[in-house]
């Protein structure tokens, strides 16, 4: 396949992308692996106008948009992003992408919106209610448990994991965090207990649904079991960045650089959570369309006319 743009990942950033793209007369090929970080979630807010939306919708209309403006979209994977060894002119095509169905792509640009992963405590059972009953961040979830009994989960990500639970207090006074292997440091444990924070040393050993509460979870400890109306974990964010460091991209602080979207490889792109962890779909919304916009003008000012 050749075309003017891939772009890979088909989650909230990706998408928008491919939109603003083909709407400005772009060829655009969508890779979408089916698998967007919010595929656990049920409901989405802090989305303007569609608070409480289911993000696998939203998602799938945004698809359907895509391909009403003559966009295509490849069920699959990019397995590997080189440089075309044949592009000799910068109105050439420039790179290929290798998908796991066996096909490759060949590509004037290429934008990688591939997200992150979020690595979760070894807690059992943790897994199967994320992103349904258990939950990591505040502004997106936070309204809704205020006043409620809560329990933070520790494990991983010190630093995010602390900060979330001291945020919390502004929805609810009744927290119980269990640091789970996590070290406090005198600070954090006197800023909890200002807070009102309850920090409970026993290891959790498993969490599952609470039958006491509608939304709740039941935390199992090696001393007891307690039922808490909410729950929220602070996972570490491990981003989905292998295609552009394989392909050279500049890293620093664990993160690909980026500058309006450019990498430090001439034609390739990152938006959304593979580059910003903090992202939210309104972010990675605007981040797809900026970026895509960027990309259109690259190319646009490439193929100019040169006046002498």
């Amino acid at each position: 396949m050749k075309t003017d743009v891939a772009i890979i990942g088909g989650g909230f950033a990706g998408t928008s992308a491919a939109i603003t793209l083909a709407r400005a007369n772009r060829s655009v090929v969508l890779v979408d692996s089916g698998k967007p970080r919010n595929r656990y979630a049920e409901h989405a807010h802090g989305i303007l106008g569609f608070d409480a939306a289911s993000p696998s919708e939203m998602l799938d209309a945004g698809h359907r948009e895509f391909l009403s403006f003559c966009g295509k979209i490849v069920e699959a994977s990019a397995t590997s992003l080189t440089a075309d060894v044949h592009s000799t002119r910068a109105n050439t095509i420039s790179w290929q992408v290798v998908l796991s169905n066996g096909e490759m792509i060949h590509a004037r640009q290429v934008l990688v919106a591939t997200g992150i992963a979020d690595k979760l405590p070894a807690v059992s059972g943790l897994h199967e209610l994320w992103g349904s009953r258990i939950f990591h961040c505040p502004y997106c979830h936070g309204y809704e448990i205020r006043k409620k009994k809560l329990v933070v989960v520790g494990g991983e990500n010190p630093g995010f994991t602390f900060r979330i639970t001291k945020l919390l207090s502004k929805w609810t006074g009744d927290i119980t965090f269990y640091p789970n292997g996590l070290d406090l440091s005198e600070q954090e444990q006197d800023s909890m207990e200002r807070l009102g924070i309850t920090i409970d040393p026993h290891t959790v050993r498993a969490v599952s649904k609470s039958s006491q509460y509608e939304a709740g979870i039941t935390v199992q400890t090696d001393a007891r079991e307690i039922d808490y109306e909410a729950c929220f974990t602070g996972p570490d964010f491990m981003p989905n960045d292998g295609l552009l460091r394989d392909a050279g991209c500049a890293v620093d602080g664990g993160w690909v650089i980026t500058e309006a979207g450019k990498t430090s490889q001439n034609g390739i792109w990152a938006a959304g959570n593979v580059i910003s962890s903090p992202d939210q779909i309104p972010q990675a919304m605007g981040a797809g369309a900026a970026v895509a916009i960027k990309i259109d003008q690259y190319m646009f000012d490439q193929d100019l006319p040169v006046i002498d």
